[in-house]
């Protein structure tokens, strides 16, 4: 298995650093080195990793990153959050976490609502910051 490690600081200062595996083509972004306590998958392929106690994030994991970040010829694709299975006492944790940094810097929220339910559904897409020479 061959991994590729970049180190990178972000704009609040905090240095995290890109963890990614060419043959499983996984992406981890490691926001700091500590235990994680909880995992949650945000979508089928996006997974946070997060210190329960201290409401941090620990990582985030990107499968199959490469087909995630295609764009469609409609533009960037969105991926529907997994929010309806999240357990009710894990729900404001992860909402919390999503909309500041540092996942804030990787992750866009948004939503969609179909006409015939008229409710939003979350959705998310990948920002990419700097990622240039993580995946080549």
């Amino acid at each position: 298995m061959e991994l590729k490690k970049i180190e990178q600081k972000l704009a609040t200062g905090r240095s995290i650093w890109y963890e990614y595996d060419q043959e499983g083509d996984i992406l981890e972004i490691v926001f700091r080195a500590a235990p994680e306590t909880a995992a949650i998958e945000l979508t089928e392929s996006i997974v946070l990793h997060f210190d329960w106690k201290t409401n941090e994030p620990v990582r985030l994991s990107f499968i199959s990153f490469s087909r995630l970040i295609q764009p469609t010829e409609y533009g960037e694709t969105h991926f529907q959050l997994l929010a309806d299975e999240w357990p009710e006492e894990v729900q404001e944790k992860i909402w919390m976490l999503l909309r500041n940094p540092p996942l804030s810097e990787f992750l866009k929220l948004s939503s969609f609502t179909p006409t015939h339910t008229r409710q939003p559904i979350p959705v998310t897409s990948i920002k990419r910051p700097n990622m240039v020479g993580v995946v080549a």
